[in-house]
This record gives C-alpha cells, sequence and structure tokens, in this order.
C-alpha cells in the first residue's frame, strides 16, 4: 500500500511544480551557488534526489525507515547521495545545528500537523538569517470545494467558518487561506516571498446550494458555467530576517 512518491509518476508531475519555484527561489537569492538543504518529510525522495542531483548538500528526515530506504535507493540510482534520518521534525536540533541551513522544504507534511505553528518555528530556527522555507499547506479551498462536490453541504459552510478540525475525510487536518497564511508568517517573524498554488484540479460544483461564504471564498477560482479550477496545495515562499 506504500506509495513511492519518486516513482509515482502523479507524485512526479506534482514534484516538477514543487522544483521548479523551489530552483528559482533559490537562484534568486543565492545564484548558483551549492546549499545546504533540509527535506523535512522527505518521502522517498522526489524532492530531495533532483536537487542533490544539482550539486547541492541534502539532508532528509522522515519518520518511515522504509521510505527511507527507497530514498538512499533512488539516490544511488541517480549517482548522489543525501544525509537521511529517522525521526520527527520536532527533534531537528538532534541531527540539525541552529542557524545552519541555506534552505528548509517541507512539502505536503504540515496539513497533517496540530502543532504545525511550532513546527515551523523549529524549521526556522534551522535556517540561517536570509535563509528560505518552503512549506506546502492545504489551502481552504481545497477542503471546502471537496465537501460541496461530496454534497456535504453544512461541512462545507462550517469549513469557511474555521482553520482546522474534521475535514471532509474525518480526520484532522488543517487548512488557510492565502490571507490566513500571511498573517500566520508574519506572527512567526518570517517574510513571505510568494504563495503559488499547486497541482490544481477541474471540479464542477453546484453554488446554488452553498451559503454565501463559500461562494465569495470560490469566487477567484470560477472558471465559468459550474467549473472551477482548485488547488491542490499552496507554497509558500518565506525568508527568514
Amino acid at each position: 500500500s506504500f506509495c513511492d512518491m519518486y516513482e509515482d509518476e502523479p507524485c512526479r508531475r506534482v514534484a516538477e511544480e514543487y522544483l521548479g519555484h523551489i530552483r528559482r527561489r533559490l537562484r534568486d537569492r543565492f545564484g548558483e551557488n551549492r546549499l545546504t538543504v533540509l527535506d523535512a518529510g522527505c518521502q522517498a525522495g522526489r524532492l530531495l534526489i533532483p536537487l542533490a542531483a544539482d550539486g547541492h548538500t541534502l539532508i532528509g528526515i522522515d519518520t518511515s525507515a522504509f521510505a527511507l530506504r527507497r530514498a538512499a535507493q533512488h539516490a544511488r540510482g541517480r549517482g548522489c547521495s543525501a544525509r537521511l534520518h529517522r525521526g520527527n521534525i520536532a527533534h531537528l536540533k538532534r541531527w540539525i545545528r541552529p542557524g545552519s541551513l541555506d534552505a528548509v522544504i517541507c512539502a505536503e507534511v504540515l496539513y497533517l500537523c496540530r502543532n504545525f505553528r511550532e513546527l515551523i518555528q523549529v524549521m526556522a530556527g534551522a535556517v540561517k538569517p536570509g535563509g528560505l522555507l518552503f512549506v506546502s499547506h492545504r489551502p481552504a479551498l481545497y477542503y471546502v470545494a471537496t465537501a460541496l462536490r461530496r454534497g456535504q453541504v453544512e461541512l462545507a459552510n462550517e469549513l469557511v467558518r474555521r482553520t482546522e478540525g474534521r475535514s471532509p475525510d474525518g480526520d484532522y487536518h488543517n487548512w488557510q487561506t492565502p490571507e490566513q497564511l500571511h498573517e500566520l508568517y508574519q506572527e512567526l517573524r518570517l517574510t513571505m516571498l510568494g504563495c503559488e498554488g499547486l497541482d490544481r484540479m477541474e471540479l464542477t460544483l453546484d453554488l446554488s446550494i452553498a451559503d454565501d461564504a463559500v461562494k465569495t471564498l470560490l469566487a477567484p477560482t470560477h472558471l465559468g458555467d459550474s467549473r472551477f479550477q482548485i488547488p491542490t496545495y499552496l507554497l509558500i515562499a518565506a525568508q527568514k530576517p
């Protein structure tokens, strides 16, 4: 049942979206310098390995030993290497000295974590002054649209009014609007450089059954008729002062 996100074709397509934004920001900030980069929640290495192949020094952390073995195998296949550690992002200081990294990447992890604010602070603490963080979050749009598509109208209306808790899947998740993310990163004293929607999906939704708050949230994604284009993730690029 393990999805190897390095080998899985849909995951690789999304990885190219991530890498396009990450590489551009790294180049704009650091030029062609070789960097030390952490992939927090690296899974089987879909972002870690291409960046290591670019010549950067990569460190990967994940809770799954199986995923890390896959990442090591894929790295060998690409002729590159990375330091891989099994553990939780919350315990980053076990492997990373504070203020020692040029950049941190954390993709598709934090929306599952109740302590996501604290984890961003931990990762920021590992970055040098002027360094970059790339963190993906679930947009509020994603869960509101998912609930509406499933006919869960009351849940869709409820999701607009909060930012974490029970999602349409029934599990704990957290989600934000771009404006809420800007406030979050500002509170954490990080400068938000950009917010990019990734892995966009086209949905047909009936807004006649939704309340005004849902309609307002979804309005910017309207393509015409009953079609909407919804990002699955928002990639935040932020800089440490």
